[in-house]
């Protein structure tokens, strides 16, 4: 599981030597205001690692929306991201299945308490433990007792640690939906369902299929429909095997190596929307608005205390120091990193996109995002 975890024409205004260190990066950056400088400082200090390559950040501060750019969509070349350079969200795009299971429950479609069983084409009296089913809830809630990963079997042996990207992309490329039906025959839970939450890219995988069939029509075309038309997202979408989009970065290890992207079929709906800042920031504000049902719902906590950090439908919750509420949710890929924040009681929030990944890139997205919303809070409520 560690080996697991452990994968996932320049146009800048100004090129400079970052204040925090020695590694020159470019940025579109202008340093106007006070806020420039804020996170002039905390993005140069994450750039300052030489595994880094580019970050691209969106915010929206009491409603308006900034973006700012570092680095390079490449690396060795001078390419600044743009707001329409494309990352890929890797587990935030278990977001989107989440928010269709909330609009399917309004709809009177489903039932959060459901068995997922009644969805299925084919039996499966195994996923259930002492009588109790897996539910819709459960798997967007991260307690369904499945398996991280299918198949569920040691794939790595005593493989080198640099050769796992490439073993993961080799099973995974060939690792087809009916292969996934027909090993979760064999899946045995060790635990009831909604006793314990851990992350589970399969559960995610299951709910967009089972999307799939109470909207009646492929995973792809519920993105265009229900989001990117909606929300005007024109650079999001669903990675396909030899379909990269042309505005897309390349994404890197943390020893600079390009990696392979997640196109693979048993994990699409789970890890595979790709998407740019201008775009995140249209569903962050989608997301802020809790006057829409949907998004209410979605944001419900159903697992853990709020003081902790409470899983909601595929988001983390938690209660802040001042008692607001914080939502987000991580991605970590094989060459890309990301993470979302938003405060709702503040019409604020951060989504931060980076196209590395190594085993501390997501932690320091996290850091580094808290110390510009702490500015943010501090700003708004004059504290």
């Amino acid at each position: 599981m560690k080996k697991t975890l452990l994968m996932f024409t320049l146009i800048c205004a100004s090129c400079y030597f970052a204040q925090t260190g020695s590694i020159k990066f470019s940025t579109d950056n202008k340093l106007k205001t006070a806020f420039d400088s804020l996170v002039d400082r905390s993005i140069s200090a994450f750039m300052q690692n030489n595994s880094r390559v580019g970050i691209s950040v969106g915010i929206i501060k009491n409603g308006k929306k900034f973006i700012y750019n570092y680095g390079s969509t490449e690396k060795d070349k001078q390419d600044l991201p743009t707001e329409h350079t494309i990352y890929e969200l890797a587990s935030i795009t278990k977001t989107f299945g989440a928010t269709l299971l909330a609009k399917a429950v309004l709809e009177r479609k489903v039932n959060l308490n459901d068995d997922i069983r009644k969805y299925l084409k084919e039996d499966y009296p195994n996923l259930e433990y002492d009588g109790k089913p897996i539910t819709l809830l459960n798997l967007a809630n991260l307690t369904s007792g499945l398996p991280n990963w299918m198949p569920d079997k040691d794939i790595f042996g005593k493989a080198d640690p640099d050769a796992i990207p490439y073993i993961l992309d080799s099973v995974h490329t060939m690792y087809s939906r009916q292969d996934l039906y027909r090993d979760l025959h064999q899946v045995k839970l060790k635990g009831q369902p909604g006793s314990m939450s851990k992350h589970c890219n399969t559960a995610a995988q299951l709910l967009g299929y089972i999307m799939e069939g109470v909207y009646n029509d492929n995973y792809e075309n519920l993105l265009k429909k229900y989001f990117a038309k909606p929300l005007k997202m024109k650079n999001t979408y669903l990675l396909k095997s030899g379909e990269v989009p042309l505005k897309m970065a390349k994404g890197y290890d943390g020893k600079g190596r390009i990696m392979p992207v997640i196109d693979w079929e048993d994990l699409r709906v789970a890890a595979s929307i790709a998407s740019s800042t201008s775009d995140m920031l249209k569903y962050m504000a989608f997301q802020l608005n809790e006057k829409d049902p949907v998004v209410s719902l979605s944001h419900q906590p159903t697992f853990g205390k709020m003081e902790d950090g409470a899983i909601a439908l595929n988001w983390k919750v938690k209660k802040t120091e001042d008692g607001r509420r914080s939502i987000s949710h991580t991605g970590g890929s094989l060459g890309f990193s990301s993470y979302m924040v938003f405060y709702p009681d503040l019409n604020s929030g951060i989504v931060l996109l980076s196209n590395e990944a190594d085993q501390g890139t997501q932690n320091e997205l996290i850091t580094l995002a808290d110390k510009i919303m702490i500015s943010i809070t501090r700003e708004s409520t004059g504290r």
